[in-house]
Protein backbone atom coordinates (compact mmCIF):
# COMPACT_ATOMS: atom_id res chain seq x y z
CA UNK A 1 0.00 0.00 0.00
CA UNK A 2 1.19 3.59 -1.06
CA UNK A 3 1.64 6.57 1.15
CA UNK A 4 -1.83 7.77 -0.15
CA UNK A 5 -4.01 4.71 0.19
CA UNK A 6 -2.85 4.54 3.78
CA UNK A 7 -3.65 7.85 3.86
CA UNK A 8 -6.97 8.02 2.79
CA UNK A 9 -7.66 4.24 4.50
CA UNK A 10 -6.77 6.25 8.06
CA UNK A 11 -8.99 9.31 6.82
CA UNK A 12 -12.06 6.71 6.22
CA UNK A 13 -11.25 4.90 10.09
CA UNK A 14 -10.98 8.53 11.98
CA UNK A 15 -14.41 9.85 9.83
CA UNK A 16 -16.01 6.63 10.68
CA UNK A 17 -14.83 6.42 14.10
CA UNK A 18 -16.25 10.17 15.57
CA UNK A 19 -17.55 12.75 13.98
CA UNK A 20 -15.03 15.57 13.08
CA UNK A 21 -16.64 18.88 12.38
CA UNK A 22 -13.64 20.79 10.58
CA UNK A 23 -10.74 20.13 7.91
CA UNK A 24 -8.35 21.72 10.62
CA UNK A 25 -9.54 19.04 13.17
CA UNK A 26 -9.15 16.20 10.63
CA UNK A 27 -5.83 17.59 9.63
CA UNK A 28 -4.89 17.41 14.13
CA UNK A 29 -6.45 13.65 14.16
CA UNK A 30 -3.98 12.90 11.46
CA UNK A 31 -0.81 14.66 12.71
CA UNK A 32 -1.31 12.79 16.26
CA UNK A 33 -1.57 9.33 14.06
CA UNK A 34 1.99 10.72 12.53
CA UNK A 35 0.73 11.85 9.48
CA UNK A 36 1.77 15.43 8.05
CA UNK A 37 -0.50 16.87 5.14
CA UNK A 38 -1.27 20.45 3.60
CA UNK A 39 -4.47 21.96 3.79
CA UNK A 40 -4.07 21.56 0.35
CA UNK A 41 -3.35 17.94 0.28
CA UNK A 42 -6.24 17.53 2.78
CA UNK A 43 -8.61 19.03 0.74
CA UNK A 44 -7.77 17.00 -2.43
CA UNK A 45 -8.10 13.82 -0.16
CA UNK A 46 -11.50 14.82 0.82
CA UNK A 47 -13.03 15.12 -2.54
CA UNK A 48 -11.01 12.16 -3.55
CA UNK A 49 -12.36 9.70 -0.98
CA UNK A 50 -16.39 11.32 -1.38
CA UNK A 51 -16.42 12.76 1.49
CA UNK A 52 -19.32 15.23 2.47
CA UNK A 53 -20.38 17.42 5.63
CA UNK A 54 -23.55 16.48 7.40
CA UNK A 55 -25.98 18.77 9.06
CA UNK A 56 -27.32 17.48 12.53
CA UNK A 57 -28.89 19.79 15.17
CA UNK A 58 -26.83 22.50 14.57
CA UNK A 59 -24.03 21.20 14.13
CA UNK A 60 -21.96 19.52 11.06
CA UNK A 61 -19.49 16.85 10.08
CA UNK A 62 -17.58 14.49 8.08
CA UNK A 63 -19.24 11.65 6.67
CA UNK A 64 -18.25 8.86 3.49
CA UNK A 65 -21.06 9.66 0.47
CA UNK A 66 -23.29 6.54 0.66
CA UNK A 67 -24.74 7.21 -2.45
CA UNK A 68 -23.65 4.04 -5.06
CA UNK A 69 -21.94 4.25 -8.12
CA UNK A 70 -25.40 2.57 -9.62
CA UNK A 71 -26.82 6.23 -8.76
CA UNK A 72 -24.14 8.09 -10.42
CA UNK A 73 -24.91 6.08 -13.27
CA UNK A 74 -28.57 6.91 -13.65
CA UNK A 75 -27.86 10.68 -12.51
CA UNK A 76 -25.37 10.68 -15.73
CA UNK A 77 -27.85 8.83 -18.12
CA UNK A 78 -30.36 11.83 -16.95
CA UNK A 79 -28.47 14.38 -17.36
CA UNK A 80 -27.28 12.70 -21.02
CA UNK A 81 -30.89 12.43 -22.04
CA UNK A 82 -31.81 15.98 -20.89
CA UNK A 83 -28.91 18.11 -21.45
CA UNK A 84 -26.16 16.39 -23.61
CA UNK A 85 -25.62 18.56 -26.79
CA UNK A 86 -22.53 16.78 -28.11
CA UNK A 87 -20.12 14.06 -27.30
CA UNK A 88 -17.21 13.17 -29.16
CA UNK A 89 -13.23 12.00 -28.94
CA UNK A 90 -10.67 14.10 -29.58
CA UNK A 91 -6.73 13.49 -29.27
CA UNK A 92 -6.48 12.19 -25.65
CA UNK A 93 -9.61 13.81 -24.61
CA UNK A 94 -13.39 13.95 -24.56
CA UNK A 95 -15.50 17.08 -25.75
CA UNK A 96 -18.87 17.08 -23.91
CA UNK A 97 -20.72 19.93 -25.00
CA UNK A 98 -24.49 20.21 -23.00
CA UNK A 99 -27.01 23.03 -22.64
CA UNK A 100 -25.73 26.01 -20.89
CA UNK A 101 -25.14 26.38 -17.18
CA UNK A 102 -24.82 22.37 -16.81
CA UNK A 103 -21.09 21.28 -17.74
CA UNK A 104 -19.93 21.34 -14.28
CA UNK A 105 -22.68 18.88 -13.25
CA UNK A 106 -21.57 17.07 -16.00
CA UNK A 107 -17.83 17.12 -14.56
CA UNK A 108 -18.91 16.44 -10.87
CA UNK A 109 -21.18 13.27 -11.91
CA UNK A 110 -17.92 12.05 -13.93
CA UNK A 111 -15.73 12.54 -11.24
CA UNK A 112 -17.86 10.71 -8.51
CA UNK A 113 -18.10 7.48 -10.45
CA UNK A 114 -14.36 7.83 -10.92
CA UNK A 115 -13.89 6.06 -14.37
CA UNK A 116 -10.24 4.81 -14.83
CA UNK A 117 -9.82 6.26 -18.40
CA UNK A 118 -10.50 9.52 -17.10
CA UNK A 119 -7.67 12.12 -15.09
CA UNK A 120 -9.62 15.14 -14.75
CA UNK A 121 -12.52 16.98 -16.16
CA UNK A 122 -12.23 20.86 -16.86
CA UNK A 123 -16.01 22.43 -17.03
CA UNK A 124 -16.65 25.77 -18.47
CA UNK A 125 -20.57 27.11 -18.76
CA UNK A 126 -21.82 24.62 -21.89
CA UNK A 127 -18.12 22.33 -22.48
CA UNK A 128 -17.18 19.54 -20.21
CA UNK A 129 -13.57 18.54 -21.41
CA UNK A 130 -12.36 14.80 -19.88
CA UNK A 131 -9.02 14.81 -20.28
CA UNK A 132 -7.41 10.85 -20.41
CA UNK A 133 -3.94 9.02 -20.80
CA UNK A 134 -4.17 8.71 -24.63
CA UNK A 135 -6.20 8.48 -27.30
CA UNK A 136 -7.01 4.85 -26.81
CA UNK A 137 -7.88 5.57 -23.11
CA UNK A 138 -10.20 8.30 -24.92
CA UNK A 139 -12.16 6.05 -26.80
CA UNK A 140 -13.02 4.03 -24.71
CA UNK A 141 -13.83 6.48 -22.04
CA UNK A 142 -15.92 7.91 -25.58
CA UNK A 143 -17.48 4.39 -25.73
CA UNK A 144 -18.63 4.17 -21.96
CA UNK A 145 -19.98 7.32 -21.96
CA UNK A 146 -22.06 6.68 -25.51
CA UNK A 147 -23.66 3.65 -23.54
CA UNK A 148 -25.40 6.88 -21.29
CA UNK A 149 -26.75 8.63 -23.83
CA UNK A 150 -30.24 8.12 -25.57
CA UNK A 151 -30.15 5.59 -27.88
CA UNK A 152 -31.31 8.63 -30.77
CA UNK A 153 -28.28 10.32 -30.07
CA UNK A 154 -25.61 8.49 -32.45
CA UNK A 155 -28.04 6.61 -34.92
CA UNK A 156 -26.84 8.80 -37.43
CA UNK A 157 -23.34 7.95 -37.34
Amino acid sequence: MNKIESRHQLIRSLVLEKKIHTQQELQELLELNGVTVTQSTLSRDIKSLNLVKINENDTSYYAINSIAPSRWENRLRFYMEDALVMLKPVQHQVVLKSLPGLAQSFGSILDAMDLPEIIATVCGDDVCLIICENHEAALTCFNQLKEYAPPFFFSQE
